[in-house]
C-alpha cells in the first residue's frame, strides 16, 4: 500500500487533474494499491499519524509562500518523497533545501505529474514477506515462497512449493499485509500472480499445475489486474536492465 498526501503551502485546493495523474501512474506501474489523503495545508500532514510514501506539495512559486521554519524542517526530514508543483520558479531554491524529488511547473502538470509519480514508484520496494506465528514460533515467510492461500474464519492455510502451514489469521488481515502480487480470486482463496500460468473459466492454473478456484464474479477483475501486473513487472525489468 502506497500512502499519498496532497497538500498546499497556501491553503488552496489541489486541481482536479492531480488525482487523475496519480491514478494513471499507479495503474501504469501496476504493483501497488494506494491510499490518497488531501490536506488543506501542511499542518494537516505534519499532524497526521500516517506515514506517507509520497507528498504532492503545491506552492505559489513566486515568493508568496508562507512555509514556517518548522514546516520546512519537517519536509526536509520526512522519509516521504516530495513532488513540488509550483506556479513558477521562485520556490526552486527552497525546494532544493528540503530535498524535493521532482519540481513540476503547474502549467506542465498534466503531462509531468504522472511521470514524476511513476519515477517515485520505481524507487519504492514493496513489502517482501509476512511475520506469522506457526506452531508457536514466530516465522518470517517471504512472499516469493507463497503460491496461494486458503482462508476460512480465523484460520488460513499457506501453500508453498512443497509444504503448507496453518496460521490463525483472517482473510481481511492477510489481504492488508500481502503485496500487490496477490489477488483474492475467490471468497476463500488468494493467489500469487507470480505463479499463475493461466486463468481459466472457473480456476487459476499455477505454473506447477496446481489449480485454485476462481469465482465468476471475481474473474473479470482478476484478468484485468493480472494483465496490468504483468505489464508493470515487464517495465520494471526493462528499467533494471538499462
Amino acid at each position: 500500500m502506497v500512502h499519498v498526501a496532497i497538500t498546499s503551502s497556501c491553503g488552496n485546493q489541489a486541481p482536479r487533474e492531480t488525482e487523475k495523474g496519480i491514478a494513471a501512474a499507479m495503474e501504469r506501474d501496476g504493483r501497488f494499491d494506494y491510499q490518497l489523503t488531501s490536506y488543506q495545508n501542511i499542518t494537516g500532514v505534519t499532524n497526521s499519524r500516517k506515514i506517507f510514501d509520497l507528498i504532492i506539495l503545491f506552492v505559489k512559486g513566486e515568493n508568496e509562500d508562507d512555509l514556517k521554519p518548522e514546516e520546512m524542517r519537517w519536509l526536509k526530514n520526512t522519509s516521504a518523497r516530495i513532488i513540488c508543483v509550483a506556479e513558477g520558479m521562485g520556490f526552486l531554491k527552497d525546494a532544493f533545501r528540503i530535498g524535493v524529488f521532482r519540481y513540476v511547473l503547474r502549467k506542465e502538470m498534466e503531462k509531468d505529474l504522472e511521470e514524476a509519480v511513476g519515477e517515485v514508484l520505481l524507487e519504492i520496494e514493496p513489502a517482501c514477506g509476512l511475520r506469522l506465528t506457526i506452531k508457536g514460533e514466530d516465522k518470517w515467510v517471504p512472499f516469493e515462497d507463497i503460491y496461494y492461500i486458503e482462508a476460512f474464519g480465523d484460520e488460513a492455510i499457506i501453500y508453498k512449493k512443497d509444504t503448507y502451514s496453518t496460521v490463525r489469521k483472517t482473510m481481511d488481515y492477510l489481504l492488508k499485509q500481502l503485496g500487490n502480487a496477490f489477488y483474492r480470486c475467490h471468497k476463500s482463496y488468494i493467489v500469487n500472480f507470480d505463479y499463475v500460468q493461466r486463468i481459466d473459466d472457473d480456476s487459476v492454473i499455477l505454473k506447477d499445475a496446481r489449480s485454485v478456484p476462481v469465482s465468476v464474479r471475481r474473474r473479470g477483475g482478476m484478468v484485468k489486474i493480472y494483465h496490468h501486473y504483468e505489464k508493470g513487472m515487464q517495465r520494471l525489468s526493462e528499467n533494471s536492465d538499462d
